[in-house]
Order: C-alpha cells, then structure tokens, then sequence
C-alpha cells in the first residue's frame, strides 16, 4: 500500500528471527527481534529484571511494535501501550543503519571504521560511537544494517549486547505484529490512571 511504500527498507532480507541477550550491572535481559517485509514491520520483545529500592528485583516485560512508520510501545506488565511516529533515523532498535546520512552520522558521533567482526558466522561491518554532547560510547557489529554485537557504555555503566541465533528469511505470522488483547493504549497527553498502584501496600 501507499503508506508502507514511503517507508524507506530497513534491511536487506526480507524477514528474519534474532534472539540476543543483554547483560549490564550482572542483569540479563532476554531480547527476541522479529521483522518482515524488509523491516517496515518489526517487534521487539525484551524480557528481564531491574533493580527496584532496597534491591527487590522487579520483572521488566516490554514490547516495540513498529509498522508503517508508527512506534508502539507496550508495558506487559503494566499492561499498556504508547504510540509515536518515528524519526528517520532512531527507532525501537536504537539506530537504523540504512538509514544514516554524514551529517547525522556526525551530529551523534557515528563513525564506520575499517574492522571487521565476525559474529555466528557472519563477517559484520563494525561502527563506533563517540556521542559529542551525551556520555554514550559504543561499538556495533553490523550485518546488512541488522545489529548483531553491540558494547555501549552510557554513564560510566557498560553494556553487552549480543545474538545467540539467527534465521534469516523465515516466514513470520503477521498477528505478532498487532497489539496484544486486554491493552490499554494511553493518550500521550494523558497520564495513566494506574499511578497510584505503583506503591506497594504494607500488609501487617
């Protein structure tokens, strides 16, 4: 259709299924990635724990559905969505490498450098962040724009990413790309009328 047409292709193949882990501050986060139709449609699910007051460990349950340009964000737990358009080159993944011009590239600190990173068996292209206003530094290995490898390190605090599986080409149900049943989408200029449920009764 018209809409899907303007959306520029994210990726090289036409669909695929990538499972990373996420490690930081000794939490590991489950990543699966699905997408389809060259990347106009895409869903990320994370799944993990944070760290709360008095070090409870709280289950952290996301997912990003992106579909013709539009951004949903969904809180599994909480059991509610935002939407949001996206920008052209910032997206539910971070960044979108197909879509980098030189001067975005220098306006974030991206540069593509000469090495090479082989990770399950496919030779990436490896791009370093330097961010010039933000404390963000990172490394991202890249394979035909899908990221496979990242070593970031925002605020002093490092970050692994990195992808145990890959099947490139795989046919992918179009329902996983809609919003589960029994969410509530909130207006982004209205706040949720779950906020006082945040704090935990006492039971005495």
């Amino acid at each position: 259709d018209i809409a899907s047409q303007t959306v520029k292709n994210k990726y090289t193949i036409k669909s695929g299924e990538i499972l990373l882990f996420s490690e930081m501050q000794g939490m590991r986060t489950k990543i699966t990635v699905l997408f389809d139709d060259y990347g106009k449609k895409e869903v990320t699910e994370s799944i993990g724990y944070r760290i709360a007051d008095e070090g409870l460990k709280l289950k952290v349950h996301t997912k990003s559905i992106i579909v013709e340009g539009t951004l949903i964000s969904i809180d599994m737990e909480e059991g509610t969505a935002k939407k949001m358009s996206l920008g052209s080159y910032i997206d539910a993944g971070g960044i979108n490498f197909n879509a980098l011009s030189d001067s975005i590239s220098q306006s974030i600190g991206l540069k593509k450098s000469l090495d090479k990173d082989t990770v399950l068996g496919y030779v990436c292209d490896v791009w370093s962040l330097q961010h010039p206003t933000l404390p963000l530094l990172g490394t991202y290995s890249v394979w035909n724009n899908i990221l496979l490898k990242s070593e970031a390190l925002t605020a002093g605090i490092p970050m692994e990413t990195y992808a145990v599986k890959f099947e490139e080409n795989k046919i992918i149900d179009n329902s996983v790309f809609t919003i589960p049943p029994d969410i509530t989408i909130i207006e982004s200029n209205k706040t949720t009328n779950k906020t006082e449920e945040k704090a935990p009764k006492s039971k005495k």
